[in-house]
């Protein structure tokens, strides 16, 4: 008998339930009868079912071979091991010796874990297991079941009663499982009463001190990318997915956390691509991978000890105390994205310094039907109080806790004291815009606020771009909401007291539904009923999209509060009244407010911006072949010298100059150069 049929034949049930689901392992134990073993070997398995061929080494499963297409373990795998069983001539039995689990979890100690998945994966597993909301453990007699259940999803984790950390297994993807893994373990020390491990930050304080660029590591981090460019588009591996991985979890890395992260993301976007996932986005594949080149570049070539540290990154919790700080509620939003997660983020800020905070309740699916955003928004607690009272409130969060980027924590450590309503004036929110912390919330003239968003959204490779700022507008005259044939979108002008317009927008859905059409019908009862004023300040949300910056309001301050989002009397929304109202807005003049010009050469130069990724992305797909160097290129580059875009003639030029290896990286090089003149090039824009 081959040595390779009992280390199969022993996988009890649940962790081939772990790694795959209970409904493919009952598929798979019906399909075992037809499975014909082509080899079995001292060293390899062979075996096809249904027209899949299935190859097993002393590796185990998680590293078995199938030539369905299959990103996880499939059907065909666990029929395999069923009918190894049958090879066996038993099923697995539990041992007569019962596994001391207390014993076997106490191996998985600190210094195990920190060689198996580095400090980077240990700090993520650290923050999974913080966020379970409930972890269970089912000892048995072959393995270790652990389940955690998040606000997203469940992660079921198997261990076995021998092996080593490589031996546990899961159903995640192959670049999440060193850190669920690790989490599952730490879960299941807990429950047999182990002590906690943690990763000592004073360790990484001094690590971080002490930080010198390791050569052989960047040049093989720049090896994985300008790979992932030109096959990554082509022909999509997963061995190159696992070099990506590999390399960002490194314990090498940890001293470089800002290109560990982009490394995953890499890898997580060309996996999207292989498996034909319908959110991947090219694009922001190719955004991500001139990121990490040219970050890559600027931490192999600066010698400033201030500036590489910037480069590298951060290593820090991903929560940090701030204190304890007094927060006024800017309002709440409604947010869906199209991966299908659903939440409700409050929007705070600290009058103190000027710092914006979020707090989100949300769920990664809307699968979920036990979580609903606008009741959570009503009736969930955080920090004693619902976000329903909290974003409408003054108060001081005891023992807060935030993220660089200003998310809180929603941990039940801080508390919410002091509330009380907040009921802003017209003299106090113009207070602020004449100066001091909150000068950039609070804006009177909109060329001010169009260069401090300049500000906010410029490139840099030194810090994360911020994905969104909350502002507070106060117009001097504010004209009617209208419709927009250009970009199919509401318009809403205001004005500052020179004389200058902006225009707010909201999306809008033809056929009524979604957070558009809700938005839409309440902006139309606040501003048009006769009867109620009109607001002296607008909360608005700004951010980057398309080679602009655009701002959606979100709440109106005035006589009373009124969010968009969450308004005090519910208008109603269907699809008959939203095309009532788009019908009006339609038919409304321009006499109120000038309509925007048409910023032609703007306008022109976003697009050759886009058209140059576009040709970068073809160019990939075409495998970097000259011919396509010359086609999809050259143009390009005479282009943009009569565009007067003499450095991005200059990177295009190189680029179809180049040869052999160098080809990937100045393609980079041009795609970073292309998506930083897109950033410079958005701005708010203003017309009088």
């Amino acid at each position: 008998m081959s040595r390779l049929i009992p280390l199969y034949a022993q996988i009890d049930d649940a962790t081939l339930e772990a790694m795959a689901s209970k409904g493919i392992v009952r598929r798979g134990r019906a399909d075992a009868v037809n499975v014909q073993f082509e080899a079995i070997g001292a060293d390899e398995i062979v075996g096809s079912i249904e027209g899949a061929t299935v190859r097993l080494d002393d590796k185990g499963l998680t590293k078995a071979r199938c030539t369905c297409p299959a990103a996880t373990t499939c059907r065909h795998k666990i029929a395999i091991v069923f009918a190894l069983r049958t090879q066996a001539g038993e099923q697995p039995a539990a041992p007569a010796v019962e596994i001391d689990w207390p014993a076997r979890l106490a191996t998985f100690d600190r210094k195990t874990l920190l060689n198996a998945v580095g400090k980077t994966g240990l700090r993520e597993a650290i923050r999974l297991f913080a966020l379970a909301e409930a972890a269970t453990i089912h000892p048995g007699g072959l393995s270790l079941r652990v389940v955690l259940r998040l606000s997203a999803e469940e992660i079921e984790v198997a261990v076995p009663a021998e092996g080593d950390f490589s031996s546990v297994v899961s159903g995640l993807p192959e670049r999440r499982r060193p850190a669920g893994h690790a989490a599952a373990i730490l879960a299941a020390r807990r429950h047999f009463g182990h002590e906690t491990i943690e990763v000592d930050e004073a360790e990484t304080v001094a690590d971080q001190k002490a930080f010198v660029p390791d050569g052989p590591l960047l040049a093989a981090m720049r090896d994985a990318v300008c790979r992932a460019y030109s096959q990554g588009f082509a022909v999509p591996s997963r061995a190159l997915e696992e070099r990506l991985m590999l390399l960002a979890v490194s314990s090498r890395a940890e001293a470089m956390p800002r290109l560990s992260a982009s490394l995953r993301r890499i890898a997580e976007g060309l996996e999207q691509r292989r498996s034909r996932n319908v959110n991947h986005n090219a694009v922001e594949l190719l955004r991500e991978i001139a990121f990490a080149h040219a970050l890559l570049y600027s931490v192999s070539y600066t010698s400033d000890d201030a500036r590489l540290r910037r480069l590298a990154g951060t290593v820090r919790a991903e929560y940090e105390p701030i204190g304890d700080a007094g927060l006024i509620g800017l309002g709440a939003t409604l947010f869906e994205t199209i991966a299908g997660a659903v939440g409700v983020t409050g929007h705070f800020v600290e009058p103190a310094t000027g710092r914006r905070f979020t707090a989100t309740l949300a769920r990664g699916t809307t699968h979920d039907t036990r979580f609903d955003p606008r009741a959570a928004y009503r009736t969930q607690s955080i920090w004693g109080h619902t976000l329903a009272r909290l974003s409408l409130a003054t108060f001081q969060l005891a023992g807060a806790q935030a993220s660089s980027t200003g998310r809180l924590s929603l941990s039940q450590t801080s508390r919410a004291e002091k509330i009380q309503p907040f009921k802003p004036s017209q003299e106090e929110i113009a207070g602020w815009a004449r100066g001091g912390p909150l000068a950039d919330l609070s804006h009177m003239s909109w060329p001010i606020l169009a260069d401090h968003l300049a500000r906010c959204f410029a490139p840099s490779l030194d810090a994360p771009p911020l994905p969104a700022q909350p502002v507070v507008l106060l117009p001097s005259r504010i004209a009617p909401v209208t419709f927009d044939d250009l970009t199919q979108r509401l318009r809403w002008p205001l004005m500052d007291l020179s004389g200058a317009w902006i225009s707010l927008t909201l999306d809008h859905d033809d056929e009524g539904r979604g957070l558009g059409a809700s938005r839409i019908a309440a902006l139309e009862a606040a501003l048009g009923d006769g009867g109620n004023k009109r607001p002296f300040a607008i909360v608005a949300i700004a951010r980057p999209e398309g080679g602009k910056i655009v701002l959606e309001p979100i709440a109106l301050w005035g006589e009373t509060q009124t969010s968009l989002d969450f308004p005090d009397r519910i208008p109603a929304h269907g699809g008959d009244v939203v095309s009532r109202i788009m019908a009006g807005l339609r038919r409304r003049a321009a006499q109120f407010a000038p309509p925007p010009p048409a910023d032609v050469t703007v306008r022109q130069t976003s697009q050759l911006l886009q058209t140059g990724v576009d040709a970068l992305i073809g160019f990939a797909e075409a495998g970097l072949h000259a011919s396509a160097q010359e086609r999809l290129l050259a143009p390009l580059a005479k282009t943009c010298q009569l565009a007067s875009l003499t450095p991005l003639a200059e990177l295009f030029s190189r680029t179809v100059a180049s040869r052999g290896s160098d080809v990937s990286s100045t393609a980079l090089a041009t795609a970073q150069g292309l998506f930083t003149l897109q950033s410079f090039n958005s701005r708010l824009q203003i017309w009088t």
